[in-house]
C-alpha cells in the first residue's frame, strides 16, 4: 500500500495540474535536487552512431520563484542551467564535460563557461583530393562567456576566452597543440525564452582573435556574423528564419588549419563536410500547433563554403530539408524537447533536440 502510494506521489511530480499531462516543471523546480534528464543520440556520418545523456539542473532566482508560486507566468524569465553529459558513437568518438550558465541581476549579465574532454574520429575532406583521409582529434576544451546587456535596451555586450590542447592526427601526421582564443562580441536578443524561443530576434557580431599571447602556439582571427527570427503567424503557425556568415584569415596553420576553418553547420549535413575559408546559410522552419503542447515542423536550408580566392557567385551551394515535431516537457520553463529527421545532398540523420535546433 504505501509502495503504491509512493509512486503515485512521485508520479504527481511529472503530471501539470493545468491541463493533466506529461510535464517536468514541478519536480525541476520545486525539488531540490530536480534535474531534466535528456537522452542523447548521434547519428551525424561524420561520427557514426551512438548516444548518451545530460543531465540539466535549473536553478531559479528568488523573485522567479515567488512569481511562479503566485501563479503567474515565469516561462519568459530566463532560468541559470548547470549541465553534465557523457555520450560515445560506434566510430570510437566521445565527447563529455559539464557547464554552466548564469543569468543574473534580472537577465542584465549572462555567463557561460565549461570543460570539455573529445575524441573525434573524422573524415578530412579537401576539394584537391578525389578521396577524404582519417582525421582523429583528442583534446580538453575550456570556455569562458560573459555578457552585459546596455542600460535598459536588448543589445549586449561580452567577451569570451578559450583554451584548447589537442592531439590531431591525419594520415600519418601526429602533431599536439595549444589554441588560445580572447574575442569580443555585440548581441541584440529579444527572444521570448532561451532554450524554445517562439518569437523575437537574437542576432549579432563576434570576432576572435587567436594569439600565442593568449597561451596558444598560432595567430589568426575569426569572424561570425549572425541573425536568428521567430515570429507568430496565427495562433497556431510560426516561422522562424535563420542566416550566418563565417570567415576565417589566410594565415593560419597546421593543425589549426584542419579543425578551425568554417564548415556548413545545418541540419543534413555532415560536421566538416563542406569546409572552406568562409561559409555563408540560411534556413526557412515552418512550424504548426496541434495543441498546447504538440508541435509538428518543416524545414528547408541551403549554404556555401568558399575559399578567399573564390567568388561566392560561382560557389556550390548545397540544400537541405527535413521535419520534426516538438513537445512542451516543461511548461513552466517553456522547454521543447522533439526529434528532427533532415536530408542534405548525401544522406539523410536524425537528431534529438533541446528546443530549437539553432543555438
Amino acid at each position: 500500500m504505501s509502495s503504491t502510494y509512493l509512486q503515485a506521489g512521485v508520479m504527481d511530480n511529472f503530471i501539470d495540474p493545468k491541463d493533466g499531462r506529461l510535464d517536468g516543471s514541478q519536480f525541476i523546480l520545486d525539488n531540490a535536487v530536480g534535474f531534466l534528464p535528456m537522452p542523447l543520440t548521434v547519428t551525424d556520418p561524420a561520427v557514426g552512431v551512438g548516444g548518451g545523456a545530460a543531465l540539466l539542473f535549473f536553478h531559479e532566482s528568488e523573485e522567479r520563484k515567488q512569481r511562479r508560486l503566485a501563479g503567474e507566468e515565469v516561462k519568459d524569465i530566463p532560468a541559470s542551467t548547470s549541465g553534465l553529459m557523457a555520450l560515445g558513437t560506434n566510430n570510437g568518438s566521445q565527447l563529455y564535460g559539464g557547464f554552466h550558465y548564469g543569468n543574473w541581476m534580472n537577465d542584465r549579465i549572462r555567463y557561460l563557461g565549461g570543460l570539455f574532454g573529445a575524441k573525434f574520429n573524422l573524415k578530412f575532406h579537401n576539394e584537391l583530393l578525389p578521396n577524404p583521409l582519417d582525421l582523429s582529434i583528442r583534446g580538453m576544451y575550456f570556455f569562458q562567456e560573459l555578457d552585459v546587456r546596455l542600460g535598459d535596451s536588448d543589445f549586449f555586450i561580452g567577451g569570451v576566452y578559450s583554451y584548447m590542447s589537442s592531439d590531431t592526427k591525419l594520415e600519418g601526421l601526429d602533431q599536439a597543440s595549444k589554441d588560445g582564443r580572447l574575442g569580443w562580441r555585440v548581441m541584440y536578443d529579444t527572444r521570448n525564452n532561451q532554450f524554445s524561443p517562439r518569437e523575437g530576434t537574437k542576432a549579432g557580431l563576434k570576432v576572435d582573435y587567436h594569439r600565442k599571447a593568449f597561451g596558444g602556439q598560432f595567430d589568426y582571427q575569426k569572424y561570425n556574423a549572425y541573425a536568428q527570427h521567430y515570429t507568430r503567424l496565427s495562433k497556431d503557425w510560426g516561422l522562424g528564419v535563420r542566416g550566418d556568415v563565417k570567415s576565417i584569415s589566410d594565415n593560419v596553420e597546421f593543425p589549426a588549419s584542419i579543425y578551425a576553418r568554417p564548415y556548413v553547420e545545418m541540419r543534413g549535413i555532415a560536421a566538416m563536410r563542406y569546409q572552406a575559408d568562409n561559409t555563408a546559410l540560411g534556413e526557412l522552419e515552418l512550424s504548426y500547433d496541434i495543441d498546447e503542447r504538440w508541435t509538428i515542423l518543416g524545414f528547408v536550408g541551403a549554404g556555401t563554403a568558399f575559399n578567399h580566392d573564390e567568388s561566392i557567385a560561382k560557389s556550390q551551394v548545397y540544400y537541405t530539408r527535413g521535419g520534426g515535431f516538438r513537445y512542451l516537457i516543461a511548461r513552466q520553463l517553456g522547454i521543447r524537447v522533439g526529434v528532427d529527421v533532415a536530408k542534405g545532398p548525401e544522406e539523410w540523420t536524425t537528431y534529438i533536440q533541446f528546443g530549437s535546433a539553432w543555438k
